[in-house]
């Protein structure tokens, strides 16, 4: 089996890495024994049927400005896939879009930009990441197989227990289920663990500035 990851439209919507979310979950599903593709949609593309994940990142004004007809485009296609149990997954002026677009449920009228470091509550979990933003969008929020942030980072490689947890849902969808304690992988598993670890005890810090 393979797990198909969707990026739309990367060459435009990765201004701060966001497309690494994407890296990180192909490389925890294989870790967890699963055969995985990223799949890439550019302009004039149309999105495979077999997608099981879509991610939409984050553009720079320009970028979103060259993808507006685009988006009127994929919304039915995007819509049907996500009916069908797709997963979409939305960061930053992407998920601002999936919020246009009525993905998500969020306020989208300016306020002053936010520019820090964040711990926010999904679910009881915390999420770290970076948040820059003039909106009034929620942070965080998930609507079944739909994940959507503000936050930068990107959010799967500083928080892998929202990655693992997530992903565990997507394969679920496809009856499949992520096995607990897969040990041909937990030392690389418990190694990126400790370096998050760092990261966190860093920028726990720098969210009470």
């Amino acid at each position: 089996m393979t797990v198909n990851l969707v990026a739309l439209y990367p060459g435009h919507l990765n201004l701060n890495g966001d497309q690494s979310n994407l890296t990180v979950a192909k490389q925890r599903l294989e870790w967890f024994g699963y055969k995985c593709e990223i799949l890439s949609v550019e302009k004039g593309d149309q999105i495979p049927a077999h997608a099981d994940l879509i991610f939409i990142g984050h553009g720079s004004y320009a970028a979103w400005s060259d993808l507006e007809e685009e988006f009127r485009k994929i919304k039915i296609d995007i819509s049907s896939l996500v009916a069908r149990g797709c997963g979409l997954m939305a960061i930053a002026s992407g998920y601002e879009k999936a919020i246009e677009l009525g993905f998500f449920a969020g306020d989208l009228s300016s306020s002053r930009r936010t520019s820090k470091f964040e711990i926010a509550k999904l679910d009881g979990l915390e999420v770290l990441g970076y948040q820059n933003t003039i909106t009034k969008a929620p942070i965080i929020q998930k609507k079944g197989l739909l994940l959507g942030s503000q936050l930068h980072g990107p959010i799967f490689a500083k928080n892998p227990e929202l990655a693992d947890s997530y992903l565990a849902e997507i394969m679920s969808a496809k009856n499949e289920a992520i096995p607990v304690g897969v040990q041909s992988n937990q030392l690389k598993i418990d190694q990126i663990t400790k370096l998050v670890d760092s990261v966190w005890e860093l920028e726990r810090e720098l969210t009470r500035e």
